[in-house]
Order: structure tokens, then sequence, then C-alpha cells
């Protein structure tokens, strides 16, 4: 310790953690001795990251099976399939390219 280091960084050299022995960050023996390594192909999260709006897409899901108000014989999926292909058969570049990317212009085989 330097003989003019101010005493307040004194107290900042001091082991609060009450653990006399000191290691490494991630050296720890009782943290090392609580790791279980996962086996090959096990994930620790099963269910894996849950979606961000998950209430928000059942309840869209739900209401794409009910029957559409503006189209009395089709349901709103229908109906939202339908106007896309209604709009790419007027020459709309953006329903188009949602057509394109998605495969559906492709001849099928």
């Amino acid at each position: 310790m330097k003989e003019d280091q101010p005493v307040k960084q004194l107290d900042n050299q001091k082991v609060i953690s009450g653990n006399s022995e000191t290691y490494k960050r991630g050296e720890n023996p009782r943290s090392l001795a609580n790791l279980k390594p996962w086996e090959k192909g096990e994930s620790g999260n099963p269910s894996g990251r849950p979606w961000k709006h998950e209430g928000l897409r059942l309840a869209l899901r739900e209401y794409s099976d009910q029957m559409s108000k503006w189209e009395k014989h089709l349901t709103n999926r229908e109906t939202v399939i339908e106007r896309i292909w209604w709009e790419a058969g007027c020459g709309s570049i953006q329903h188009i390219r949602i057509l394109a990317e998605l495969g559906c212009l492709n001849k099928s085989e």
C-alpha cells in the first residue's frame, strides 16, 4: 500500500463477502460443485425461448378461424389470403413480392 493513498480508499480494499479465501471469478469450488453439465443434445431450457407476443398470437389465431364479417362465406384467414391474391392480380408489387418470397408463384410439380 502506498503511503500517500487517501484514507477513503483503504476502506474499499476490505473483503466484505465474509470469505477470507480469495478465488478468481468463476473458480470458487463451492460454485463449481453446484454445476452439472448437460448431456449431449440436452437443453437447459426444454421449452425454448417464449414468444414475445404469445397472447396476441393466440388471439389472432383464434380470430382467424371465425367467419369473416365482410365475406360471409369465408373465414378471416381465407379472406386475407383471397385479398393478397386479388391485390397481386391487380398489379400490387408488394403483394406479388409476398407471394414470390413464399414460393406461391412457383410452378407446382
